[in-house]
This record gives C-alpha cells, sequence and structure tokens, in this order.
C-alpha cells in the first residue's frame, strides 16, 4: 500500500485512504474563492504538527499575511517558522518591487522571472535535503506567474518545479484558478502532476490520485477551515 500524507483535512484523509500519496505532486485547482489555499493552510498546519519540513512558494500574499490567514483558523506558525522548518519562497513581495532581508528561509522572487524562482527552489532544497528527505510543499498560486509569462514557459517550469520536488522527497500542492489560461494549456498543467483535485465551493472531486479510486463529496468552510460534510 501506498504511504500517504496527512492533509489535516480530516473528512479527506479519511475519504483517500490516508491523505495524499507520499512524494506526489497535486493539482488542486477550480473556480475563484472555493477554498484551494485553505486547502493548503491545513497541509501546512498538519507539518507543524507532525514536526516536518515545509516549503511554501506564494505568489498572492506574504509571510505576514500567511501567518494572518493561519491565525484566523487559530493556527500558529511563527514559532515554527523560527525554528527553520519553513522555508519561503515569497514571490508576491517580488511582484511589487519590495525589498525586504533574504535569508536561507525566507528568498524574494519576482514572478516575471520564473528562472529565479527555481533558483531559490533549487537552493531551499539544498538547505533541506540536508535535513530530511522527508517534507512537504505548496505552490500558491501557479495563477499568477500563467499572468506574467508565457504559459508555455510555465508549463515547463512547473515540470521543473515538480521533478525536483520529488527527487527531493517531497510531497506538494500546487494550486490554480479555473479558467485563466486555454484548455490546452489547463491539460498540460493536468499532465505535469501526479493526482487532480477538482474544487467549486460545494463538492470537491478527486479526479485522479495514484492508488486511489475517482471519488467526491461535498464541503464548506468554517471557522475550522476546509471541513467535509
Amino acid at each position: 500500500m501506498m504511504p500517504k500524507i496527512k492533509t489535516g483535512i480530516t473528512g479527506f484523509d479519511e475519504l483517500t485512504g490516508g491523505g495524499l500519496p507520499e512524494n506526489t505532486i497535486t493539482l488542486v485547482y477550480g473556480p475563484p474563492k472555493t477554498g484551494k489555499s485553505i486547502f493548503c493552510y491545513h497541509l501546512l498546519q498538519q507539518a507543524v504538527t507532525d514536526d516536518e519540513f515545509f516549503l511554501y512558494l506564494m505568489t498572492d500574499y506574504n509571510l505576514s499575511q500567511l501567518e494572518e490567514k493561519m491565525m484566523s483558523f487559530k493556527w500558529l506558525i511563527h514559532q515554527y517558522f523560527q525554528k527553520e522548518m519553513l522555508y519561503v519562497v515569497d514571490i508576491a513581495s517580488g511582484s511589487i518591487g519590495a525589498t525586504q532581508k533574504e535569508t536561507h528561509t525566507l528568498r524574494i522572487s519576482s514572478p516575471q522571472n520564473p528562472t529565479e524562482i527555481i533558483s531559490a527552489v533549487i537552493d531551499d532544497l539544498q538547505y533541506i535535503y540536508q535535513k530530511t528527505h522527508h517534507f512537504r510543499s505548496i505552490l500558491d498560486s501557479t495563477t499568477t506567474l500563467f499572468s506574467y509569462n508565457s504559459p508555455m514557459l510555465i508549463i515547463r517550469v512547473l515540470k521543473s518545479y515538480a521533478l525536483r520536488m520529488k527527487v527531493a522527497g517531497g510531497t506538494g500542492i500546487i494550486t490554480y484558478t479555473e479558467g485563466v489560461v486555454d484548455s490546452q494549456i489547463e491539460t498540460l498543467l493536468k499532465t505535469s502532476v501526479d493526482n487532480i483535485v477538482h474544487l467549486d465551493g460545494k463538492t470537491i472531486d478527486v479526479e485522479a490520485m495514484v492508488g486511489c479510486e475517482n471519488i467526491s463529496a461535498n464541503y464548506k468552510i468554517t471557522d475550522e477551515g476546509f471541513t467535509i460534510i
């Protein structure tokens, strides 16, 4: 039986027999405001609970905003970051030209420079790999990268990202807002990952997952986060 990584979403982990297949990349996609980022926050909180390393690429919010979003669900990550368990590539700040002191756990990259992003990922993976061969990762979201670059370039970048993640032992999620690029690019995006989860605001559909049948369930967003009902 394939090892699974808990997402921290109890109902989802039960439906899938334990969560996300280890050492795979999962695409979580759907229309705007359907809970894609909140799904990601659960994975981060579960990593905090399990005391595992995490690589977080954020294109729509910075680290302070992530902390605020997590705190809205009473999840605290500041100490986790201070322990150097959380590695952040802040692409949101790079998009507005914000200057901030970088460290080996916090890097600033521009969404207009995918090569720089991959370089930051490689550097972070080197640090993480020295400490563990078992970690989690999020890229939230690819939508911003598509808006700044050639879609085919981003597909190549995502394939490189996924390959490097899996070679290093990571299990990751990338998010995407449905309809931002044409259907041909969306198809290529789906072929770049191992698992596909669709959210529409009411129903979660596991369209594809290694070692798991296609399943669906209703969900809602509550004060406790993403909840299967």
